[in-house]
């Protein structure tokens, strides 16, 4: 996937770059294990749609600010931009000085909850944002925020783009046709350790026990 946007650093995996084939297309739901890198996927998919839609925008969701945080780190590492384009909100700032960010700014990292507000309040007007990411995207159920926002963008943007990231199946399995419709997927991408294009990258967990001596007061 030959990118002008990213970075000549950024060396994508050969699944990272077939999922992101997926989800440039449809809708799509990533399923892929912690620590192998679900946020260089939605970076792959970003960079595609910044550059088939220059004047476009990127919102990426998350359910913490620490996640919010690190996603906005990821991006600004690998994704060609100045540092004005990325944008990290929070409800301290400001709702007017957020009004501003939004029309300036390119790439925007936020919490569920600031967004939904932000578009309920006619703060954030969704038409110009042409990837929507929705990290633990596993908690798109019933009234959680993640839900009326990808509701809201799918039914006034013009081309939506939805993607969904989660690390376990396990903690989707059960709920996964609940999810794919409260995200509008199409598709669903799922690697695990053993699957032959990923066990490469799978560093063995090792474990070593260690005996302490304990305190009086825990005897």
């Amino acid at each position: 996937m030959k990118l002008k946007l990213l970075d000549p650093e950024f060396k994508p995996r050969l699944y990272q770059e077939l999922i992101a084939s997926t989800a440039i297309k449809k809708n799509t739901i990533c399923i892929l294990p912690t620590g192998l890198g679900k946020t260089h996927v939605s970076i792959l998919v970003a960079a595609y749609r910044l550059e088939k839609f220059p004047e476009s925008k990127i919102l990426m969701l998350a359910p913490t600010r620490p996640l919010v945080n690190q996603h906005m780190k990821v991006f600004k590492k690998y994704l060609i931009g100045k540092d004005e384009d990325f944008i990290s909100l929070t409800g301290k700032i400001h709702a007017n000085d957020r009004k501003i960010l939004y029309q300036n700014g390119k790439i925007f990292f936020a919490t569920p909850q600031l967004i939904k507000n932000d578009v309920e309040n006619k703060i954030l007007d969704l038409k110009d944002v042409k990837l929507l990411v929705v990290d633990e995207c596993h908690r798109s159920m019933k009234n959680y925020a993640y839900t009326s926002i990808v509701d809201e963008y799918v039914k006034t943007n013009s081309d939506p783009l939805v993607l969904g990231l989660t690390a376990s199946p396990g903690g989707i399995e059960d709920k996964i046709e609940e999810v794919k419709k409260n995200l509008h997927a199409e598709a669903v991408e799922i690697r695990t350790e053993k699957d032959a294009d990923v066990s490469p990258y799978v560093q063995e967990t090792k474990v070593e026990k260690v005996f302490v001596e304990l305190p009086k007061e825990f005897r």
